[in-house]
């Protein structure tokens, strides 16, 4: 599963050797250093000979010197490589993230999918930028520092192997036990992130229902979770440092009592004794490094496990096997309507002509659908069948969470279905591409979201070569060209994210406006217009009736009012998920009961024997 984020790495394989090379050439250098310093001493100081002394003072400084500039080259490298990786696994999870299917999204959650392409992605750029500094100086300090202790007197050699064992204990120990915190950690960061989404999408609904101190409560006790991982983390991390230091004041200290006795039978020197000191202080030094890094890389695969389980989560199903829009550019795939001669065009063009030739008598028709939410084990939609005519507007109404939504997820292909057949225009929806359905379809989803950037950019965007004269046109249609005119900057107005600086009401104006540019064949309102008032509502509607441009739209309404889906030429009134009604609006207030409740609801109508002879709802809205 690490292998989609390994496969990265690829393109900054030769940054990664050189720098390590020169990593490598650094540490050879500061190994040099303390055997120069016991000549000195052994040479220069005992024997009272300056000349020597200020030779090997020259000679460690250009040591040293030559070592910054490696180390200098190396980091270069470390940052250009794990910036440019951390920026590339970045874009691709992104737009991996794009092309994922709704369940999968749902399967991962928002807090999740955000935590995992911000630290996680973190973590793994740190990984890198230590593997070309820190790694490789580690063994190579290590063994380096195990052959110059052979040089001077192999006899140490035992003493400095005991150390490497004393601190491997210690850190085998330490990180056992840390590690499993980590991994609990990182859920607990998803579970706030989540806290903190919820708490700042829902904090109206949490205001108008009193709810704020219970929320702060849920977020405090998630985050104090989470700090008392941390600081169990902290605390097992803070004994390495000490247990370290100690292990290595005591072999330095039986390292001086082995070393007095060497030095009274003649077998070494006092030089000698401090590179001794200096190269277990290396080693020591080096082998903690390799604790924090042992901490990181655990951090890193417990990252990187989440990350590729992303990589690996195939995308939706784009471009159908067989299908002639196979292989769109990207280009094509952003500015569908731009490419008006290419493949994308003409194959759209080629499946309306095909409808309409065979005198196709379905604008979209389920067949025997069933159909569960991804796991779930109950079936929302059981053997569900209905046919729209074309040329016929339909209204959907029905119960909260009667499938009304649903059905929309279905036709957009959200979700696959376990049985049954989907058409439109007479057509499996699995024969289309992506994007044909794009382009045949647009919704106006229930909560509506605009782009950051200029009103101009946000209604045109995916299309190109839209005159404002067409945009003016659109938000005449949508009932947002008043509020639109009212600020002097017009089309150029700035739009903050999500649309923040607009009403309800106007940002579902506007997203209509943004449905209408792109003159779908299909357009399906999804409770979109449950911010408007009933005036606005039934002057859309009658706009989009009697407007030539559009006259030839086929028209979806969902909605939770009669007013509104009473204009339609057919009404499906969904109940659990089941066909409660299906007709005329005067046929569903005569016959169905379900709907006759509806209405009485809304209206203050109570003889329901007097609307037979109602038209087609005009006592609503006229």
């Amino acid at each position: 599963m690490v292998q989609p984020v390994l496969n990265k790495i690829k393109p900054y394989g030769k940054r990664i050797a050189v720098g390590q090379s020169f990593k490598f050439t650094e540490v050879i250098l500061e190994l040099i250093v303390p055997l120069l310093i016991a000549r000195m001493v052994d040479r220069g100081i005992t024997g009272g000979n300056s000349k020597l002394i200020i030779q090997y003072t020259v000679l460690s400084l250009g040591l040293a010197v030559c070592g910054m500039l490696c180390a200098y080259v190396c980091q270069y490298n470390a940052s250009v490589a794990s910036q440019s990786y951390g920026t590339d696994l970045r874009n691709d999870l992104y737009s991996h993230i794009l092309g994922l299917a709704e369940k999968d999204i749902h399967k991962f959650g928002t807090a999740s999918l955000t935590s995992r392409i911000t630290s996680d992605i973190q973590t793994l750029q740190q990984a890198l930028a230590m593997l070309i500094r820190l790694v490789p100086r580690t063994p190579f300090i290590c063994i380096g520092s195990l052959i110059m202790v052979t040089l001077i007197n192999v006899k140490f050699l035992l003493i400095f192997l005991l150390a490497v064992l004393i601190f491997v204990l210690i850190l085998f120990v330490i990180t056992k036990s840390i590690l499993p915190l980590i991994n609990r950690s990182q859920r607990l960061t998803d579970r706030l992130i989540g806290r903190l989404l919820e708490l700042l999408e829902g904090i109206r609904v949490i205001r108008a229902v009193s709810r704020s101190e219970e929320k702060a409560k849920q977020y405090h006790w998630t985050n104090e979770d989470s700090a008392k991982i941390m600081q169990r983390i902290g605390r097992l991390s803070a004994l390495l440092n000490p247990l370290t230091m100690l292990a290595l004041n005591l072999i330095a200290v039986f390292l001086l009592w082995i070393s007095a006795g060497e030095i009274r039978l003649g077998n070494l020197h006092s030089g000698e004794v401090i590179a001794l000191i200096n190269y277990l202080t290396m080693l020591l030094t080096a082998l903690t490094v390799l604790s924090n890094l042992v901490l990181l890389y655990t951090r890193s695969y417990a990252s990187a496990l989440r990350v590729g389980e992303i990589f690996m989560t195939e995308k939706r199903i784009r471009n159908p096997a067989g299908d002639e829009t196979a292989g769109i550019s990207r280009e094509n795939l952003l500015n569908p309507k731009q490419q008006i001669n290419g493949k994308f065009a003409e194959a759209v063009d080629h499946n309306l002509s095909n409808t309409k030739k065979s005198g196709s008598s379905c604008l979209i028709s389920f067949k025997q659908v069933d159909f569960a939410y991804p796991n779930s084990s109950i079936l929302l939609f059981d053997n569900l069948s209905f046919a729209l005519p074309q040329d016929k507007s339909l209204g959907i109404i029905g119960p909260t969470g009667s499938g009304k939504s649903s059905l929309v997820f279905l036709l957009e292909r959200r979700y696959p279905i376990q049985a049954g057949k989907i058409e439109l225009f007479d057509r499996d929806i699995n024969l289309y591409s992506e994007v044909e359905l794009l382009n045949l379809i647009q919704i106006v989803p229930q909560s509506s979201s605009l782009f950051s950037g200029t009103l101009r950019d946000s209604l045109t965007v995916g299309t190109s070569g839209i005159s404002d004269d067409e945009i003016w046109h659109a938000l005449t249609l949508a009932q947002a060209k008043d509020f639109v005119e009212k600020d002097k900057q017009g089309l150029e107005q700035r739009v903050e994210r999500g649309g923040g600086n607009y009403s309800g009401g106007q940002r579902q104006r506007l997203c209509i406006a943004r449905a209408l540019l792109r003159k779908p064949a299909v357009l399906i309102f999804d409770d979109s217009s449950s911010a408007l008032d009933l005036t606005t509502d039934a002057a859309l509607q009658k706009a989009l009736r009697n407007d030539p441009m559009f006259e030839k739209l086929n028209l979806i309404t969902i909605s939770q009012r009669v007013a509104t889906v009473s204009r339609s030429d057919l009404i499906l009134l969904m109940n659990n998920g089941e066909i409660a009604g299906f007709g005329t609006d005067r046929k569903l207030l005569a016959e169905n009961e379900l709907y006759q409740e509806i209405y009485r609801s809304q209206t203050e109508v109570d003889n329901l024997n007097s609307l037979s002879d109602i038209s087609n709802g005009d006592l609503l809205y006229e």
